[in-house]
């Protein structure tokens, strides 16, 4: 669940009562953010910062589009990274660029700065204790996805989940604090067994229940959590197997965001998820023909990872051929990034198997293990060198 939690900080906001000039350039700074429109959002949240010295509204979301950018870069921001633990298991990482580093932390430092000084003045300020947690939050949100360091995460996270907390101790009705740590609660609950114990060694406790409530307070009164909270929810009912109620959430973040194409790919692996091949197929052609017209930042989608979904989703359908026709497809296209290259190679294995044609099966799989991209890629292909795919 490390992956929801940090999904929860994205662009989690505040009910700060800005001026309605102020107000028109946060909401649109974050309709381009949610879009993958990184330099309109960049230069309206620069704007928000000099236009508001003292709020540290505008900091805040500057880190966030710089982080959100930076994962959205790695891959971190496709469907799969907030279902799965790939992402979590690569195991050759590029570095981060020192720069980027020291310009993201010195915005948080920066929004933190601004509302600690509030603070001081008022220690009951909701909006600055908002914005505290949120800094927190996406602090937390940067050590687990990009600097992989867990405990530097873990601990950033407590500070933000206290500060939230704070907010609703305060103000009960502040539902965009909910969202935080309601995926905390839910994350802490479904823990596997081992760690839930030493959890509770340490006094760590988690409700599932609690936690899909508050998640679910912050969708239906939230204002700039509203969105992301959305997505979050979307997450939890497909750990939930609520693929249903996952569609429909989807539906209203496409219908909202229609430029962002994470969205559409995110509804075709829930498609996958309920075992609906036809539609995952059909959805993930809808992505590759809109890449292919020329769409609005579809081309942050690499080809060869839709043609990996389509090639998924006819592999699982049964369709052999035709799924490693999709597959050489998509080996096909110049600098196949490693990870989406070794889970090719995993597939076409698997079509292979189906094929009956294990020789070809074997190479495949053993190709996967040498570019020994991430853990579960490994894990599967060892598992098929084993025993056929069927």
């Amino acid at each position: 669940m490390l992956s929801t939690w940090i999904l929860a900080f994205v662009v989690t906001g505040t009910s700060e009562p800005l001026s309605s000039h102020l107000d028109a350039l946060e909401e649109s700074g974050r309709a381009h953010l949610y879009n993958l429109e990184f330099e309109q959002a960049k230069a309206l949240f620069e704007k928000l910062t000099e236009t508001a010295p003292e709020l540290p509204a505008g900091p805040y979301y500057e880190a966030t589009t710089l982080w959100m950018e930076e994962f959205s870069r790695r891959g971190g921001m496709n469907g799969s990274t907030f279902r799965t633990g790939r992402y979590w298991s690569e195991k050759h990482r590029e570095p981060l660029a020192p720069a980027l580093g020291r310009d993201f932390k010195s915005l948080v430092a920066e929004s933190i700065r601004r509302a600690d000084l509030r603070i001081a003045q008022d220690p009951n300020d909701i909006d600055a204790l908002y914005f505290r947690g949120a800094a927190e939050g996406v602090l937390s949100a940067f050590h687990a996805s990009l600097e992989h360091s867990y405990f530097r995460s873990y601990r950033a996270g407590r500070r933000a989940k206290k500060f939230h907390e704070r907010v609703l101790e305060l103000s009960p009705d502040y539902a965009d604090a909910c969202l935080l740590p309601g995926i905390f609660e839910y994350t802490v609950a479904t823990l596997p067994k081992t760690l839930k114990l030493a959890g509770l060694l340490v006094g760590l406790r988690g409700s599932r229940e609690k936690g899909m409530a508050l998640v679910e307070r912050a969708v239906e009164r939230g204002q700039r959590t509203r969105w992301v909270s959305r997505l979050s929810l979307s997450v939890l009912h497909q750990r939930e197997k609520k693929y249903q109620n996952a569609l429909a959430t989807l539906a209203e973040l496409e219908r909202e965001f229609p430029r962002n194409p994470l969205f559409p790919l995110e509804r075709g692996g829930v498609f996958l998820l309920r075992k609906d091949f036809p539609s995952a197929r059909r959805t993930f052609e809808e992505v590759r023909a809109k890449r292919e017209a020329g769409a609005p930042n579809y081309g942050a989608v690499p080809s060869s990872l839709i043609r990996l979904k389509i090639g998924e989703s006819l592999l699982f359908g049964k369709n052999f051929a035709r799924a490693s026709e999709e597959l050489n497809e998509a080996l096909s296209h110049p600098g196949v990034p490693a990870p989406i290259k070794a889970q090719i190679f995993l597939r076409r294995g698997m079509a292979s198997d189906g094929l009956g044609n294990r020789r070809a099966a074997e190479w495949d799989y053993r190709r996967a293990l040498r570019l020994d991209a991430d853990k579960i890629t490994n894990r599967l292909a060892k598992r098929y060198l084993d025993e056929p795919f069927r």
